[in-house]
């Protein structure tokens, strides 16, 4: 029920972000299909030039998407497979931590519908088909788990918490950075409380230790672009929740993109207000503190605040204050179990009745969103007018999967120009802005597509690209590729090896007069194959030491 309105009708509505990992997926399955490991440049897609997006994007928890491809040559069903494979994740691990939680199962069941019928959930999933969030989405209730458990002195939570940011590093780095503050934060409260004793303090560190080994392959991949490369970033921006914005799509129910304003749905909204309201009834419970906390980071996450101020601090890479409701939905779910648990059990008319509106509502949105891409569809193909070629790639179907991939450009991870008078300079105040920001940015990548336009692009596989170019006379020319300092590359010009040097952002060689056929390829852009097994043994190592945690009490 959470995937099947996304995929009816034989097609999915894709946008800008979801284009970007169709590339990635493109990638990954190509390098797995032949054998091999993934290349850390992205030949595929992505306008062809071989950007680092697969050493800055943790690539491994993808699999999820690319093993069904592998198995069924039916791109857009594959799709559908690894969506369906991400909500049964989502539901999984929401119920653990809500079986930690509570010995009710209608109140587990209550407890998992509300994280995972989330208004947000679907607004990541299909209304931005931001994989890697949607990821982190799944695997954060691990990390609350292993929190918990710990908290209540078991030593398996060390393994949750280390599975969950384990999983979470492999998947997406800003939500690891997330995650890994909101620890840091419950664990200053804890120890502003005198909670905290040196055992919880050593699991917690030990739990770090383990996610990072198993993290270790996806880490130093993004250490090293990082330390070897000048790159433009992902647009820098600081783009707050506009309460106007998002009630707007609270009462429309409305799970369409949208920088300001995103929400947590219209179900999840009555039963915060109504936590809220029953706050100022109650003198005990620890339910109370965890919906204090949850509403403060609601609260902070709007416009309200003058968060300008911090547009040029490091939160310039959150982009979006939206992604702060992640930490809303589970910060919710916890509070509402623990509120139940802890005055009186729900009745089961409640359960499902609120079940059946949350579920209701999410599919309902996401048909709406759904509905709207095939209808503009049919307009604009019925009246031909501008948008047709948009409506079209974002009408995606099996015909047109392809296309979605080679279509997009971005600027992001293209080497940066040198010089600060190259350089245009993005204030505070335009970083409240996408609309402004994002071109600028755009400007600060050193890659000359007025040269790139004399290359024809023909076929490319994870490791290297062909183009065609037609010069009047033998010239040095820019190759349309990015040219990393941390990258051998190959270059060959009608069959033949050809020198070629790093110059403007770009790899330089000389072709000769008349037609060329320039082959760009890298060599062992996969490296640290070692790290990716040793980071294998030790999610097997924890994941096995969970299993036998659980197994060794019942038998």
């Amino acid at each position: 029920m959470s995937t099947w309105p996304a995929f009816s009708g034989g097609f999915f509505g894709m946008n800008n972000d979801g284009d970007i990992h169709l590339a990635r997926l493109a990638s990954v399955y190509t390098a797995l299909r032949a054998g091999h490991l993934p290349s850390l440049v992205n030949f595929i897609g992505l306008g062809h030039r071989g950007l680092a997006v697969n050493a800055m994007y943790p690539w491994v928890t993808l699999l999820i998407f690319v093993v069904p491809h592998l198995w069924w040559s039916n791109a857009l069903g594959a799709l559908a497979i690894g969506f369906f494979l991400l909500n049964l994740i989502t539901i999984m691990n929401s119920y653990w931590l809500a079986k930690a939680l509570t010995k009710q199962r209608w109140l587990r069941w209550f407890g998992v519908m509300l994280y995972q019928f989330n208004a947000y959930h679907f607004v990541v999933m299909y209304g931005r088909v931001a994989l890697g969030e949607a990821l982190g989405y799944a695997f954060l209730p691990l990390v609350m788990l292993g929190l918990w458990q710990i908290w209540q002195r078991q030593w398996r939570g060390t393994g949750w918490l280390a599975l969950g940011m384990g999983l979470t590093a492999n998947s997406h780095v800003l939500s690891l950075v997330m995650f890994t503050g909101a620890v840091v934060g419950l664990e200053l409260v804890r120890l502003g409380l005198r909670h905290v004793t040196r055992a919880e303090v050593l699991a917690v560190l030990a739990a770090g230790g383990g996610a990072i080994l198993m993290s270790l392959y996806s880490l130093l991949n993004v250490f090293e672009w990082v330390t070897h490369n000048q790159m433009v970033t992902p647009t820098p921006s600081l783009i707050p929740l506009s309460p106007v914005v998002a009630w707007q799509q609270l009462i429309q129910n409305d799970f369409s993109e949208s920088a300001n304003g995103a929400g947590i749905g219209l179900v999840a909204s009555v039963i915060l207000l109504s936590l809220v309201l029953r706050v100022f009834d109650a003198t005990t419970g620890t339910w109370r503190y965890w919906l204090i906390g949850t509403l403060l980071i609601w609260l902070v996450a709007q416009n309200w605040w003058p968060w300008v101020k911090l547009a040029n601090t490091p939160l310039q890479l959150v982009q979006f204050t939206m992604r702060f409701l992640v930490l809303v939905a589970l910060g919710l779910m916890v509070a509402t179990i623990l509120y139940f648990e802890q005055t009186h059990a729900p009745s089961k008319l409640m359960v499902v009745s609120f079940s059946g509106l949350l579920m209701g509502l999410a599919i309902a949105g996401t048909w709406q969103l759904h509905s709207r891409v095939g209808t503009t569809y049919v307009q604009a193909m019925r009246t031909h007018t501008s948008p047709t070629a948009t409506a079209r790639l974002w009408h995606m179907t099996n015909q047109n999967y392809q296309a979605n991939i080679d279509t997009r450009t971005i600027p992001d991870y293209s080497l940066k120009k040198s010089g600060r008078s190259h350089l245009p300079t993005i204030t505070a105040s335009d970083k409240m802005n996408w609309n402004i920001t994002s071109p600028m940015n755009s400007l600060r990548a050193a890659f000359n597509t007025t040269t790139a336009k004399r290359f024809t692009y023909q076929h490319a596989t994870d490791q290297q690209v062909t183009f065609v170019a037609h010069l009047r006379r033998s010239k040095v020319e820019l190759l349309p590729v990015v040219g990393y300092a941390n990258v051998t590359y190959r270059v060959t010009v009608n069959g033949r090896m050809q020198a070629a040097k790093r110059a403007q952002g770009q790899l330089q060689t000389r072709l000769p007069a008349g037609r060329s056929r320039v082959t760009i390829s890298v060599a062992q852009s996969s490296r640290h194959g070692w790290l990716l097994a040793l980071s294998g043994l030790a999610s097997l190592a924890i994941v096995g030491g969970l299993w036998l945690s659980w197994y060794r009490p019942r038998h």
